[in-house]
């Protein structure tokens, strides 16, 4: 298995920082940058190079309030360093200057995975069937 990242351009996300971090269970897991944001309705984990953190089932338990105000309070004002799209993995990667990275990969023939976007137009979409596709629209 080669999992070497696929050349995308994601420098415009490069040192924005987390302006917040969705706590409600009850909806998709989201980020929002200085200039842009995330939506991730795919399993994810966050992880550092020892243990994963939190994932997704676990964010959806009732039982992860707490679990869901740490990683509040470990993403907010972070910067990120960079952005991979694992392509024959199907994995796309948000390492984070405190030494985190989200993993997000898509799960589903029928859905869409995550939305990486940005204020620029910029939009990097998990397609059903384990696809993605950038799209860019200026605005």
């Amino acid at each position: 298995m080669n999992n070497s990242s696929t050349v995308i351009n994601f420098s415009y996300f490069q040192e924005q920082t987390v302006t917040k971090v969705n706590t409600d269970n009850t909806l998709p897991f989201s980020l929002g940058f200085s200039k842009g944001g995330l939506v991730a309705e795919c399993p994810w984990r966050l992880k550092n190079k020892r243990s994963i953190l939190l994932g997704q089932a676990d964010w959806k338990s009732l039982h992860s309030a707490e679990q869901r105000q740490q990683v509040e309070a470990l993403l907010l004002g972070q910067r990120i360093l960079s952005i991979q799209w694992y392509e024959d993995i199907g994995i796309l990667r948000i390492a984070f200057s405190n030494g985190y990275a989200l993993d997000m990969f898509h799960d589903s023939s029928f859905f869409e995975g995550w939305d990486l976007y940005g204020q620029d137009g910029f939009s990097f979409i998990s397609l059903p069937g384990e696809r993605a596709t950038i799209k860019f629209q200026f605005v």
